[in-house]
């Protein structure tokens, strides 16, 4: 049964797997209300300037029509999905934010809203951390990963 009133989390939620599904599902957990942001195609591209599969990313409609299916199969019934074009989101404003679900690659980014957050004179945010989730290699499961695999499929067919 959640005991916060509101949870928010973001990211690019690209081809939405395993590690994306547990922290949604941990945010439905942890708070009556979700607030989920979800990056422009824009500054996922700009995050991600390395990424040299970064072209099959998915569209942000897609992207978001995943998160929502995903709260919703699970009986999620209170939730926001925005659009977020910065790290921030809305967690720099938001009032009635209490926690903020992150992974151990981000918890130091809430650190950092926090402090924002203090400057502003604002509560802080309880910070909750979610664990990577592994693949059947040990490999933490990433939207990269699945980016590459899809490259390297394309890359096999178009040699047929």
């Amino acid at each position: 049964m959640p005991w916060l009133e509101e949870v928010l989390l973001g990211g690019t939620f690209d081809h939405l797997h395993d590690g994306h599904r547990a922290l949604l599902e941990s945010a439905i957990s942890f708070g009556k209300f979700v607030r989920v942001g979800v990056t422009t195609d824009e500054f996922a591209r700009r995050m991600r300037k390395t990424d040299k599969y970064i072209s099959l990313l998915q569209p942000l409609e897609v992207r978001k029509e995943g998160v929502r299916k995903f709260l919703e199969s699970r009986g999620c019934t209170t939730y926001e999905i925005l659009v977020i074009n910065d790290r921030y989101g809305p967690a720099l404003n938001s009032e009635s934010t209490e926690g903020i679900v992150v992974t151990e690659e981000t918890y130091p980014t809430a650190v950092e809203i926090n402090k924002l957050r203090a400057i502003k004179g604002l509560d802080q945010l309880l910070i909750l951390v979610i664990p990577f989730v592994y693949d059947e290699q040990g490999l933490i499961i990433s939207s990269r990963r699945i980016r590459k695999q899809l490259y390297s499929q394309l890359k096999k067919d178009e040699k047929k």
